[in-house]
């Protein structure tokens, strides 16, 4: 089965399966949606965990609200996010294209990518992001990175190869189904774990020259008192040190 294919059967079967299944909350609660994004969330013996994670529960806690954490791909992270009321989405990149569809709560940290090569791929070279053109990258459908690449004007379906979520693009990688991965800044090793790869394997080129902001968003119709009760215990959370003991880190300029 030819590699681009092959890539599309896995995302169409991949996103049938979340459209039948398109989580709601019960009455009262929040529906609080991530896509796995190490180290800031992923799964762990069913719980949703990471770094965003905690400070985002320990948010809703704080501001009192009932809430149900639900980790999806980001496709359908981000078709719930549009289509259902009262959805809270993390870690969302700001970017000029989302900036009308959600209003932002609070920045969680930024986020810088490189692209990765297998290392046996001696033929691969890339100097500039042009150097790209006419290979493969893997993306995940509606991220950033795709939209970033679709700017720069590289083509759907022939050099940019959608794929489920991050994990499944190191696991095309490693099988030289794709060229290049486009993978955030720390975030390799967490991922050849989940999937049981030799991260010895890959080795990173060039930036991708793309940098996020990460937030905790809301979709307009979530109820302006649930935001302003949200950003109240923000602030406090960063007064009493609980931003900082879990980013290990001060906040970044919202």
């Amino acid at each position: 089965m030819a590699a681009k294919a092959f890539v599309r059967m896995l995302v169409v079967a991949t996103s049938l399966g979340a459209a039948v299944a398109a989580p709601h909350a019960h009455a009262g609660e929040l529906l609080v949606m991530t896509e796995e994004l190490q180290p800031h969330s992923s799964l762990h013996d069913g719980q949703v965990v990471g770094t965003s994670t905690e400070f985002i529960e320990s948010l809703l806690k704080e501001a009192g609200l009932e809430y149900r954490l639900d980790l999806r791909a980001w496709n359908a992270v981000m078709q719930t996010a549009t289509t259902q009321n009262a959805v809270l989405v993390y870690p969302i990149g700001r970017t000029p294209e989302r900036e009308a569809a959600f209003q932002w709560v609070g920045p969680l940290g930024t986020l810088e990518h490189r692209l990765y090569k297998l290392k046996r791929r001696t033929d691969l070279h890339p100097q500039v992001l042009a150097d790209l053109r006419g290979h493969t990258i893997a993306v995940v459908p509606r991220d950033a990175r795709q939209l970033y690449l679709l700017q720069q004007g590289f083509t759907p379906q022939t050099e940019l190869l959608e794929t489920t979520d991050n994990r499944q693009a190191m696991r095309l990688l490693s099988l030289g189904r794709v060229d290049y991965a486009p993978i955030a800044t720390g975030s390799l090793d967490a991922y050849c774990r989940a999937e049981q790869l030799d991260c010895s394997q890959f080795e990173p080129t060039i930036p991708l020259g793309l940098r996020l902001t990460l937030y905790l968003a809301a979709n307009p119709a979530t109820p302006r008192e649930t935001l302003e009760r949200l950003r109240s215990a923000w602030a406090r959370l960063v007064e009493n040190g609980t931003y900082q003991r879990i980013f290990k880190q001060a906040p970044p300029r919202d």
